[in-house]
């Protein structure tokens, strides 16, 4: 399949660290459909990290990959009219995702910025401010619940998973 003109056509993407990512987003991209298989036995077994150490590199080399799937023609602004608007969301997510961390380093240093400064991030809390922040809060659990429902984990792998982010 590698280097044939079957494997670059149909098959298996190379070169790429999120190769997996890649591979769905042509499919979907020519047209093709996929349905989520869960069978009674594992069909595959992998290995996960356990440390946290293992997790980090894990999680920066899926960041590499998403970055440079954003900045490729595999950018789902890009996709074919074949591709449909929540297959198109899904992968602008997977693009977008890293992109992130700006937002949440920001979140992390603006506590103490406020201390420093002695003013508060927010002026005055208005009622406009807290609709958007119940709104908010409400998508990420809402979210979260469709997550746990759709990916069949348990509640605890689910939370497990939650604390790597902490």
């Amino acid at each position: 399949e590698d280097k044939t003109e079957w494997g670059q056509r149909t098959g298996w993407i190379y070169g790429s660290v999120t190769e997996d990512v890649v591979t769905g987003y042509r499919m979907h991209n020519r047209g093709w459909k996929s349905v989520y298989c869960v069978t009674k036995r594992d069909a595959f077994r992998g290995t996960a990290p356990i440390n946290l150490t293992d997790r980090l590199h894990q999680v920066l080399r899926w960041a590499t990959g998403s970055v440079e799937i954003f900045f490729s023609r595999n950018n789902a602004l890009l996709a074919s009219s074949r591709m449909k608007f929540l297959q198109r969301i899904a992968y602008l997510n997977v693009g977008i995702y890293p992109f992130t961390s700006v937002l949440l380093i920001v979140y992390c240093f603006l506590p103490a910025l406020s201390l420093f400064s002695g003013q508060f991030i927010v002026s005055s809390l208005n009622v406009t401010f807290l609709v958007y922040l119940l709104i908010i809060t409400i998508t990420l659990c809402m979210l979260a619940v469709l997550e746990i429902k759709w990916s069949g984990i348990e509640l605890e792998e689910w939370w497990r998973n939650e604390q790597f982010w902490v």
